[in-house]
């Protein structure tokens, strides 16, 4: 936009100002998501990056899976249990059983790796996964207000209650297993001519 266009000097630098704090906004934006996506690159080495954030994005794919195998052959077994009770009781019954099963596979994973962040982080990608179907669905069903509704219906049985029971379940197993590594201090020069003269 040209300077001529403004009435005065002082619309122009309020203009002026407001582009370049826009400007910056956009910079920081671009840096932030360049750092995000750089954490999946890797080395020269071969090693990614940031193992925890790709392994976990890995596991989260995993424990998405195994949530979708639970909910298709979980609940077969009870449901002439389920079917007799009213829909919103079996409906948040069967999303108990199916987060119990994968809760006790988290469990043993957790038991099995050395990295006690693991299963926590994969339970922080699959709560951003839920948060972003939401507001994606949202935007795109907010006129069809039926269709809306059996959206959300399906949202909290199959993505909240998972999210809900996991992340502080295995928040707890995090706090209470995880140790971080100390930094190991380097020996003083005099002590390694001491050593190397012995």
């Amino acid at each position: 936009m040209k300077k001529n266009s403004f009435d005065n000097a002082e619309q122009w630098n309020a203009y002026s100002e407001q582009e370049r704090k826009k400007h910056e906004r956009k910079e920081k934006w671009n840096k932030r998501k360049n750092s995000f996506w750089k954490a999946f690159l890797f080395t020269k080495d071969g090693k990614p990056k940031s193992g925890l954030l790709v392994y976990t994005f890995c596991l989260s794919l995993v424990f998405l899976a195994l949530y979708i195998i639970s909910f298709a052959y979980v609940l077969t077994p009870f449901e002439s249990v389920l079917t007799m009770l009213p829909t919103v009781f079996s409906n948040l019954l069967g999303s108990l059983i199916c987060c119990a099963v994968v809760l006790l596979v988290c469990a043993l994973l957790h038991r099995l790796l050395s990295d006690k962040r693991l299963m926590f982080g994969t339970y922080v990608w699959l709560a951003i996964y839920a948060v972003v179907a939401l507001i994606t669905e949202g935007i795109m069903l907010w006129g069809d207000g039926a269709t809306l509704r059996v959206f959300l219906d399906f949202f909290v049985w199959f993505m909240l209650i998972p999210v809900v029971t996991g992340l502080p379940f295995s928040y707890r197993l995090f706090r209470r297993d995880y140790v971080p590594e100390q930094e190991k201090e380097e020996e003083p020069e005099w002590k390694k001519y001491v050593s190397h003269s012995r």
